[in-house]
């Protein structure tokens, strides 16, 4: 029965050793101790009663017997990397896939390394990007597992509802206007220049002109877009000013050195970003994804944020 305790892991030690012709150098490989590279070869030595390595030649020399248990052993390690990779492969294939639906500005900057640490755990993401609304339509008839979205979703039931950050909008600027309007003054914008409007299909451009009608104020109707990058364009072609946000600025970080970011002067306008999702369902990973997003924005969105866009940083915050 001692055959049994010859196992693949001794075999990968002894061909690392076989490679280089050092103990030492195949337990660095290895990330071992010398050791247990030594126990593991005269585990091997012991099993097949004679020497596999000629310990009195520097560097290490293979003896015969050590010759041919490389020859064959390699094939022995190769196949069994070939029947993990099978194995890890059909696991894979048979797990569930989540759905997951993202605002387009998180997407952009928070997605890329949540969705990377959840491939890396053996997770299936299949990812919407898009506008709110069409997200929240999407969960409530589970087409989407989980959204991450603006939208509280309130007059809906059976939701799990976890605040993420919140952010204050502000108010940006073509470049060559900073020194027009140094204050951030909504009505003396609303009277001097057009405002480049997001979508009111969007969550995101009705709660912009709920705020600007509850102030009072009528901005001039030029443009509106419903595509976040377009509406900087606009600004930065001087063909207006926009309310935005700082994690829709940093989506489209190319134009943020060709406009002038103002905090709005008057009551305060921010939004929370939520992750929902149906009770009951998908908890466990909805859990996973809920921490992984909340260690990307401390660790490297907001700190970004706040390195690029100073005025706004002490107003953000993750919740």
């Amino acid at each position: 029965m001692n055959e049994l305790r010859f196992d693949v892991r001794s075999l990968r030690v002894f061909e690392a050793v076989a490679k280089s012709g050092s103990v030492s150098m195949a337990a660095s490989k290895l990330g071992v101790t010398q050791s247990a590279v030594s126990q593991a070869i005269m585990q091997i030595e012991e099993l097949l009663g004679t020497k596999v390595l000629d310990r009195a030649r520097r560097p290490m020399k293979l003896t015969p017997a050590g010759m041919a248990l490389r020859r064959h052993g390699h094939n022995v390690v190769d196949e069994m990397d070939r029947l993990l990779a099978l194995v890890r492969a059909s696991d894979l294939v048979n797990r569930p896939e989540i759905r997951i639906g993202m605002v387009d500005s998180y997407a952009a900057t928070v997605g890329p390394a949540v969705i990377k640490e959840a491939i890396q755990k053996g997770n299936q993401v299949l990812l919407w990007s898009g506008l709110a609304d069409s997200h929240a339509q999407a969960l409530l008839q589970r087409q989407l597992d989980l959204i991450v979205t603006s939208d509280p979703m309130d007059d809906s039931e059976n939701l799990v509802r976890r605040p993420l950050f919140t952010e204050p909008f502000v108010i940006v600027l073509p470049a060559a206007r900073r020194d027009q309007f140094r204050d951030g003054d909504l009505r003396k914008l609303a009277r001097e220049l057009p405002l480049v409007r997001f979508s009111t299909r969007s969550h995101y451009g009705a709660l912009t002109e709920r705020y600007l009608r509850r102030c009072g104020i009528t901005a001039k109707r030029h443009i509106e877009i419903d595509a976040s990058d377009l509406v900087l364009a606009m600004v930065t072609a001087d063909l207006g000013w926009a309310i935005t946000t700082p994690l829709v600025l940093l989506q489209n970080r190319a134009h943020l050195n060709n406009v002038h970011i103002l905090p709005i002067k008057g009551p305060p306008l921010a939004r929370t970003i939520y992750q929902i999702s149906r009770a009951g369902e998908y908890e466990e990973t909805g859990e996973f994804f809920y921490q992984a997003s909340r260690h990307v924005l401390a660790d490297n969105v907001l700190a970004e944020i706040a390195s690029v866009m100073p005025v706004v940083s002490a107003t953000l915050h993750l919740n």
